[in-house]
């Protein structure tokens, strides 16, 4: 299927240069042969690739039959918490409600709060499967090692404080792990947005998260590649963890842990049913920070992880990451390629506008076709229903939401890239 999907997509690659030939000539006349290539390269060639090759590898995925464990094995979540005192009780309630015949222990790690969500921690009539493990602030990873050295269990699954399981999450996410060959020793649970009908920054992050997102981890789940096992949700075998040293103290310590993961030989999956919804940033600022930390993390990855020369890391998992290395380019191509196209544009002048440049919206809307057809049918299994989406931020997604943080993305990658000081 992968080969298959990646012959689709450079078919349609070449295709596309051939076409664009003329293009390239005309914009080469007001802006050099340079500016050009580069252009029409990282707004038309390599996005409709990824699109191309998104959309096969998806069509062409067969959905696996459901398997159910024998047996639900014992396992431990951990909680990193740091001034949580709003979202903490209704954590540990979601964890509570779990369909889960297992046995479920809870580590809950205070990293050293400052709002009074240890005192509320400590007055809560805790069961005698949590446990409250209190440390100074030192990070979350710092905070989820101190919890992992607890751990006797075989299996873990990380929550963030500000995330709410499902019913059936952990079910569904264990069946995916514990059915999987035993190489697989991670599996990111699918993450949706608690708090989308907050502000319509909330609101054009619901569709990042049901299109963008979920594709992606859907597509990178199909190859037993998914490149980040994110925090907020996610499972993993515990002696596999404690192997790779758990968590480094880093920005993006789940992308660094994953990749670290995958370059051992192992393997990484995705729960599609596993479902747990997280709060997302509620202003344009607070997004940009935490995009420009995304961002980030993945150079932090590259540079931390020998991903070009793992001889573990399978081919599959090799292209997807390396993939990656296109993202800061094609940011960098929106910031010129939008504003010079629209002023372009009021002068009477469509020269941005070419054929494949048109051809990549339509791929891309037919993309979220197929990925909205297989996120409701994957919702329909567990009975789990989400409230109807704004459109107009659905056209402000599709249009500008990748534009618009364009330049929170450009700062990351070259803040990682020359050293800066690193903020959490």
């Amino acid at each position: 299927m992968f080969f298959i999907s990646i012959t689709f997509a450079l078919l349609y690659l070449i295709f596309s240069i051939f076409i664009s030939i003329n293009w390239i000539n005309d914009i080469s006349c007001y802006f050099g042969y340079f500016l050009a290539i580069y252009l029409v390269t990282f707004i038309a060639l390599i996005p409709g690739f990824n699109y191309v090759f998104t959309f096969v590898s998806l069509l062409c995925n067969k959905n696996n039959k459901k398997i159910c464990t024998q047996k639900n094995e014992d396992v431990t979540i951990l909680i990193p918490v740091y001034n949580s005192k709003k979202c903490i009780e209704e954590t540990i309630k979601s964890i509570k409600n779990q369909k889960y015949k297992g046995k479920i222990y809870i580590n809950i790690i205070d990293d050293g709060s400052t709002d009074g969500t240890l005192e509320l921690l400590r007055k809560m009539d805790l069961e005698e499967n949590i446990k409250l493990i209190e440390s100074s602030h030192m990070g979350k990873a710092a905070a989820l090692n101190k919890g992992l050295q607890c751990v006797l269990t075989d299996y873990v699954i990380t929550v963030d404080s500000d995330t709410i399981l499902h019913p059936l999450a952990i079910q569904n996410i264990m069946n995916k792990l514990v059915n999987s060959d035993e190489k697989t020793v991670a599996t990111a649970g699918c993450l949706f947005v608690k708090n989308a009908k907050k502000s319509f920054v909330t609101k054009l992050q619901e569709w990042d998260y049901t299109l963008g997102i979920f594709g992606v981890k859907m597509l990178q789940g199909n190859y037993n590649s998914t490149l980040v096992a994110q925090g907020a949700f996610s499972a993993y075998k515990a002696e596999a963890l404690k192997k790779t040293g758990g968590w480094q103290n880093c920005i993006g310590e789940d992308i660094v842990l994953t990749w670290e993961l995958l370059s051992k030989g192992y393997k990484t999956n995705f729960a599609q049913n596993a479902i747990a919804f997280t709060e997302v940033p509620e202003k344009w600022n607070k997004l940009g920070k935490q995009r420009k930390r995304w961002a980030r993390g993945m150079i932090e990855a590259f540079k931390k992880v020998k991903v070009l020369t793992s001889r573990k890391l399978n081919k599959k998992s090799k292209i997807l990451m390396c993939l990656n290395i296109f993202f800061p380019f094609i940011d960098l191509a929106l910031l010129i390629f939008v504003p010079l196209g629209l002023i372009l544009l009021l002068l009477g002048n469509p020269l941005l506008i070419g054929w494949i440049s048109l051809l990549v919206i339509p791929l891309g809307l037919l993309l979220c076709l197929l990925i909205e057809f297989k996120r409701k049918k994957a919702l329909k299994e567990i009975d789990c229903r989400l409230e109807k989406r704004s459109k107009f931020a659905f056209i402000v997604y599709v249009l500008l939401y990748t534009f618009i943080l364009a330049p929170f993305c450009l700062i990351g990658y070259i803040s990682e890239l020359v050293n800066f000081k690193k903020e959490w």
